[in-house]
């Protein structure tokens, strides 16, 4: 699934990665930074101020209030963490629907918590900070503390690649850590996955999206 604009505005397309066809969702104008559930079924995204959801082939459904939303990830147990400002921590909600709690805390200059991304426990999540020289970058989370660790120093928000990488976009250049997953670090110096890459440094956000299986999609 990706944003494309038609018909004079964007939407969400969806396409089978075995094909060159995409078609537009219904009910999705004007949607962004959409993210799957883990079954496949069900897509997230932003669109007019709220964090939203569609199951594949019905009409949307509006979750909570998102007026700049920037990233969101589907747990296995049936919640969604996101980001719904450019500033503030990460929140959670049921995926279909219920209370907004927080999730993250904001630390000492830090400005922004986005771009959340589970782990396969399905209780550790990475996500971005943005703020000053020496907190921005890529952090570790979890369920079951409310600690977080700074993990890298990146410039755009990372993903997960099995079997213990992460993935990032710099300068230009999609990279991979190797992160050992036990231990929860990251070790060695980057390796080139593809050149050029898309990135917004406004949103922090790289044009690449990885799969469970191990498959990587980008847009140059």
């Amino acid at each position: 699934v990706f944003v494309a604009t038609g018909g004079g505005q964007p939407r969400l397309w969806l396409r089978p990665l075995d094909t060159v066809a995409a078609q537009p969702m219904a009910g999705t104008e004007g949607g962004s930074f959409p993210f799957w559930s883990p079954d496949s079924r069900s897509v997230g995204f932003f669109a007019e101020g709220k964090l939203k959801r569609v199951d594949i082939g019905g009409l949307p459904q509006t979750l909570a209030n998102a007026s700049l939303g920037r990233g969101g990830a589907w747990t296995p147990d049936g919640a969604i963490f996101f980001s719904p400002t450019g500033g503030g921590p990460l929140f959670r909600v049921p995926a279909a629907g219920g209370a907004v709690v927080a999730l993250t805390k904001l630390q000492e200059n830090q400005t922004s918590h986005r771009f959340p991304h589970m782990l396969p426990d399905g209780r550790r999540f990475l996500f971005y900070s943005t703020g000053a020289a020496g907190v921005h970058g890529t952090y570790l989370g979890s369920l079951n503390s409310p600690e977080t660790k700074l993990l890298v120093a990146t410039d755009l928000a990372a993903s997960y690649l099995q079997p213990g990488w992460l993935l990032s976009v710099r300068q230009g250049t999609l990279v991979a850590w190797r992160f050992d997953l036990s231990a929860a670090e990251v070790v060695g110096d980057p390796l080139t996955v593809a050149d050029p890459v898309g990135f917004d440094n406004i949103s922090t956000a790289g044009a690449f999206s990885v799969s469970a299986t191990g498959l990587i999609a980008y847009r140059s």
